[in-house]
């Protein structure tokens, strides 16, 4: 990987979370933050990201897991993909390791472990 900040994709719908993940992640890395899956798909199509920060209750009628789906089968450049939410179901953690991401974390989500979770996926893509 190139020596200058990786690109992070976040999709996050709530304003607090969003601002949350700027504060923390703004001055090492070249953060996107998107609402939805459209907005995602469209970001997705302009940039190759390292990684992805996914909610996976979004408005619209495609949700988190619709997302990584998608970027698993569709998407040239895989960008490693972190699942969050605010719902802790068993099934949802599953299904989401299951379409590909790499990581699942309940909300809230304290900000060392996040960035621990970051660091270990890109520097294991500088190691590919």
């Amino acid at each position: 990987m190139e020596n200058d900040k990786a690109k992070i994709l976040v999709v996050e719908d709530d304003l607090s979370s969003q601002q949350y993940y700027t504060i923390i992640l703004e001055d090492s890395y070249d953060l996107k933050i998107v609402s939805t899956v459209i907005e995602a798909k469209k970001a997705l199509g302009e940039v190759d990201f390292h990684m992805a920060i996914i909610d996976i209750s979004l408005p619209g009628e495609e949700n988190g897991i619709d997302l990584i789906k998608f970027m698993e089968k569709e998407y040239p450049k895989k960008p490693r993909c972190i699942a969050l939410t605010a719902h802790a179901f068993p099934h949802t953690r599953v299904e989401a390791l299951e379409v590909g991401a790499v990581e699942f974390f309940t909300k809230p989500i304290m900000s060392g472990v996040l960035i621990d979770s970051l660091e270990k996926h890109i520097k294991s893509l500088s190691d590919e």
